[in-house]
């Protein structure tokens, strides 16, 4: 199966942009001094980053800190689980989460070190279902998310604010 189009990108709000370049050059530094260790840049910053990008792109608003397979939601109620990760080849695994459920809705953002984003997937949960249906983690690459994302109907998607 060909390789879908690849989707535009967008320039995070600020500061993102230039607390990423920041990150990344405080990572090259200490990678370079230590070349035994990789220091890589993930974790809860990157889902914060995700977020942050979410709540100024897409007017998301950040559900309380316990709440269960969702984080965020619409102004309309609807919830919104966000998944954010780095540039990587198009086979490298999205984590989306440690087992597999249902999301209402989903959005997976990957961005670059300076402060550019593309949407993998926006829409509802149930395409990411029928992917990973006859998989065994709750990972899916780059390119099974674009695959599902060419399923989603446009009003099926998050609107963007800017």
């Amino acid at each position: 199966m060909p390789e879908p189009s690849h989707a535009e990108t967008y320039l995070a709000p600020a500061p993102i942009p230039e607390a990423l370049r920041t990150l990344y050059a405080a990572r090259r530094i200490l990678a370079e001094a230590f070349p035994a260790h990789t220091f890589t840049i993930d974790g809860k910053i990157i889902g914060d980053i995700g977020e942050a990008i979410a709540t100024a792109a897409f007017g998301l608003t950040k559900l309380r800190a316990n709440a269960k397979d969702h984080d965020m939601q619409t102004a309309d109620g609807r919830l919104v689980q966000v998944k954010a990760t780095q540039t990587a080849p198009a086979h490298r695994g999205v984590g989306l989460g440690l087992i597999k459920r249902t999301f209402d809705l989903l959005l997976v953002l990957e961005f670059d070190e300076d402060g550019r984003y593309e949407v993998l997937y926006n829409g509802p949960g149930t395409y990411i279902d029928a992917a990973r249906e006859h998989k065994t983690s709750a990972t899916l690459s780059r390119r099974q998310l674009r695959v599902c994302q060419a399923k989603v109907a446009p009003h099926e998607r998050l609107t963007r604010k800017y």
